[in-house]
């Protein structure tokens, strides 16, 4: 009789395979042609018959005895140890079984009267952390995002709060004179005091503010030389004119709480934002300190 030999039957799924190495060890029979899998079912016994008198239907029984093996174990590794079927043809390892120099890790030789099943369970990578869909549908924010006040944007005559513009269709009253609208009288605080006659032309021209604009901007060169150390002052005494004598419009600026006002125009950096988006809003700031200043009234 031969002596016993350990035999170890590996069966895998063939699309876990990984290609061959590029160079295969050789032992003094020649090279071993092998190839590396994820163990996911190893079969050990003994056997007094060399592997190469088997034929094909011994290895399935084989196979099948695992099966049966396997389905015999306890409900409780039942579920922690997952069931497949062999996919592919199996392969076998010969190990041979010498009673001196074993390897301290491999196990003890199988009795032959036995059948015994080793699983592997395969590696799982770790879990990514779950987290609720609404989280992830937050927008990220600032830490100072909480302190961030509303932004208002107004300028377009079809969007809310068109009366915060000076183009708006509310007359202003200043002097005893009726200003079609508050850049009428914006425009002609440039010549007040300066140059009346001009002052007057800018009231009268016409009931469009858009005409009012460009006139003032034809007499540039008679604007009064200290504008530009009073424009800011005029502006804010325009709007304390109009938002005052309009209570629509005062009821509607207060309304806004302490949210950022910004004439979103894209052609003037100076009382708008400007096409960057970076201008200094001048129209909108001083809107807001009006607002401060109606409410402490």
């Amino acid at each position: 009789m031969q002596k016993p030999t350990t035999i170890t039957i590996i069966t895998s799924p063939t699309t876990v395979s990984q290609p061959l190495p590029s160079s295969s060890p050789t032992t003094k029979q020649g090279p071993v042609q092998y190839r590396i899998e994820e163990r996911h079912r190893t079969v050990y016994f003994s056997s007094d018959q060399h592997p190469s008198q088997w034929d094909p239907q011994s290895i399935t029984q084989i196979l099948k005895l695992a099966d049966i093996a396997e389905g015999s174990e306890s409900a409780a590794a039942e579920q922690s140890l997952p069931r497949t079927n062999s996919t592919g043809d199996p392969f076998i390892v010969i190990e041979e079984s010498p009673t001196t120099g074993r390897s301290k890790d491999l196990p003890p030789p199988p009795d032959p009267s036995r059948i015994s099943t080793y699983f592997y369970p395969r590696r799982s990578s770790p879990k990514t952390p779950k987290f609720p869909s609404s989280a992830l549908d937050q927008p990220r924010r600032s830490p100072k995002s909480s302190l961030t006040r509303p932004r208002i944007l107004f300028y377009h005559k079809h969007d809310p709060h068109y009366g915060f513009t000076n183009f708006s269709a509310h007359p202003v009253y200043y002097r005893g004179k009726k200003y079609p609208t508050s850049e009428h009288l914006f425009q002609s605080f440039k010549f007040q005091d300066y140059r009346p006659g001009l002052a007057e032309h800018i009231r009268t021209c016409s009931e469009r503010p858009s005409v009012a604009f460009a006139e003032a901007r034809r007499f540039s060169p008679e604007v009064r030389p200290d504008w530009k150390d009073l424009n800011l002052q005029k502006m804010e005494e325009t709007l304390y004119l109009k938002f005052t004598q309009h209570l629509d419009l005062k009821a509607e600026l207060l309304s806004t709480g302490n949210a950022e006002l910004i004439e979103d125009s894209d052609k003037d950096a100076f009382w708008g934002v400007g096409p960057d988006g970076k201008g200094r809003n001048e129209l909108g700031k001083a809107l807001e300190r009006l607002r401060d200043q109606l409410r402490e009234a």
